[in-house]
């Protein structure tokens, strides 16, 4: 019987390692905003934002309300605030969406991490 315990406690103290080290795996993913340069100019899609030319002087969109979230950390948002930036992600066209994303950096305005994830869903 007390072997059968120990055998127990020992799977799961080894799934649950599994599921941390997953979890760290997969927010360090998602979570690199590293920037690249492609020779061909082409993201390869593992990263929020890419850095493929962007012209930054004619760079805006019809979401000015994001505005106001402008030096806020992505923890700090609110499900409204997130839901906000959901309604926006979905109206806008799919080949618009890394754009934006780029936009938005560079208005200093943090995307949720949610919001991150499903950018990249689009994206891939």
């Amino acid at each position: 019987m007390s072997k059968t315990i120990i055998l127990l406690g020992i799977l799961l103290f080894i799934v649950a390692g599994f599921i941390v080290l997953h979890k760290i795996y997969r927010n360090r993913v998602v979570v690199d905003d590293h920037h690249h340069d492609g020779d061909d100019g082409v993201c390869c899609g593992k990263h929020t934002n890419c850095a493929k030319g962007y012209d930054n002087s004619n760079l805006y969109f019809d979401d000015e309300e994001l505005d106001r979230f402008k030096g806020i950390k992505q923890e700090d948002y609110t499900d409204a605030d997130i839901e906000e930036f959901r309604q926006i992600l979905y109206a806008m066209k799919k080949e618009e969406v890394d754009t934006w994303a780029h936009c938005l950096q560079t208005r200093g305005i943090e995307i949720p991490q949610e919001i991150k994830d499903e950018i990249l869903l689009i994206l891939q």
